[in-house]
């Protein structure tokens, strides 16, 4: 990585979550030099050793790029005129709340640092509206301008959007718009410059019509699933009606998981005035909590509530994309009765209190029972070999992509053939 000396194009991420990786190593890629910076030593050392989130797997095919420099000390941050402040909003694992405090935290510690020529700060945090006004005020330094941009990467394909984004939003004083148009002058899309709390409202947007979207699918397919149609059937139908679009999140699942439509959820019912569309926002967090409940469902009626051995095949809430927020899986990791293990072959092992990971599928006839979420061709392969062999072990498809690939007696496909058990 090479040293770079303070110059105006040359901008610094400071945070080195999954945003701020995106957006440094995104940045190399398509415009030139940047510095990046951690406050948390750990994260910094990571990311010098290419160790990058697993949230986001093709950061890991990306080569070493000497356009990067990582800072050696706090003092060097007051050299830049362009500093993205990429930290990602932290969620509380046990009531699934964002921790916009600690955001504040590191913002508080950016504006103490001195700065000897005027400085613009690109806040990219999830946050509620109302919170860079807060910031705002507490900025006396008059050398620092702060822009609030609105982040609407997608996880798991983050990278690739970062790159080709459809367009770019903002919050902040027009006197701001000079440097954001030759900020980003190599992204030739639209964009869009509001107050803060206006770009603050629209990341709640978009996230909230997302969540809606795959409320709506999850209620439809229960509504379809008691009346024995087979929900998943007719979304490529869905998706062609133009008011819907072939991108809408209306492909079912067991509930949301993640964290990230779920936080701007949870700044839309902080914020809220108003009861009855709180209500409805409430109403919908409790029908993803019960529906989180269906899949331990299953598992008590076909086991009959005996003790037994499980493997859950891919344990993410996507199978490009690592997280373990609000997972459907919670309840089954609590239960003194399942013996649990884990089998992913999309990220490396992770630890998960009393949860064993095993390293192959050798020993899958031990199993009574497989949860499949995701795997390579050749593991779900030797899987469905092993399930139509063992006709007394059963298996609970639970994947929307692999739908229709198992098949058999002892396979329960949560998104294909309604059954009337489940």
């Amino acid at each position: 990585m090479v040293k770079c000396k303070r110059q105006g194009n040359v901008p610094l991420f400071l945070g080195l979550t999954h945003i701020g990786q995106i957006y440094s190593k995104g940045w190399s890629k398509k415009v030139g030099k940047c510095g990046v910076f951690d406050f948390n030593k750990k994260s910094l050392n990571e990311f010098k050793k290419n160790k990058f989130t697993d949230e986001e797997l093709s950061l890991k095919n990306e080569k070493n790029n000497t356009n990067i420099y990582c800072l050696k000390k706090l003092e060097e941050i007051s050299k830049y005129k362009i500093i993205f402040f990429t930290y990602d909003t932290p969620i509380n694992e046990k009531n699934g709340y964002p921790r916009t405090l600690e955001v504040e935290h590191y913002l508080n510690k950016l504006l103490s640092i001195k700065f000897l020529d005027l400085t613009y700060v690109f806040v990219t945090s999830q946050v509620y509206p109302g919170f860079m006004d807060k910031i705002e005020k507490k900025n006396i330094n008059n050398k620092i301008r702060i822009i609030y941009m609105v982040d609407t990467l997608k996880m798991g394909s983050a990278f690739q959007s970062f790159l080709k984004p459809g367009q770019l939003i903002f919050g902040s004083n027009k006197n701001n718009k000079k440097i954001i148009k030759k900020t980003f002058s190599k992204f030739k899309v639209k964009k869009f410059i509001f107050n803060f709390k206006e770009a603050e409202l629209i990341k709640i947007s978009i996230n909230l019509y997302l969540f809606f979207s795959v409320s709506y699918a999850n209620i439809l397919e229960k509504m379809a699933r008691e009346n024995g149609i087979e929900f998943s059937k007719i979304t490529n139908v869905l998706k062609n009606d133009k008011r819907i679009g072939k991108h809408a999140y209306i492909n079912p699942s067991l509930g949301m998981s993640g964290g990230h439509l779920e936080r701007d959820a949870f700044f839309f019912n902080k914020l809220n005035k108003d009861l009855v569309s709180s209500q409805i926002v409430a109403g919908m967090f409790k029908f993803n909590k019960h529906r989180k409940d269906l899949l331990l469902q299953i598992i008590k009626k076909i086991t009959h509530n005996n003790s037994i051995r499980i493997l859950i095949v891919g344990v993410s809430y996507k199978k490009n994309s690592f997280s373990l927020t609000n997972t459907i899986f919670t309840k089954i990791f609590k239960n003194k009765k399942f013996n649990v293990n884990i089998f992913d072959d999309q990220f490396k092992k992770r630890e998960i209190k009393n949860i064993v990971f095993i390293k192959s599928l050798k020993n899958i006839k031990k199993y009574d029972l497989i949860i499949y979420n995701y795997a390579s061709i050749k593991n779900t392969q030797i899987i469905n070999k092993h399930m139509k062999k063992n006709l007394v072990k059963k298996l609970i498809n639970i994947s929307n992509e692999k739908k229709y690939y198992f098949k058999g007696v002892n396979i329960i496909n949560i998104f294909s053939k309604a059954k009337s058990h489940y």
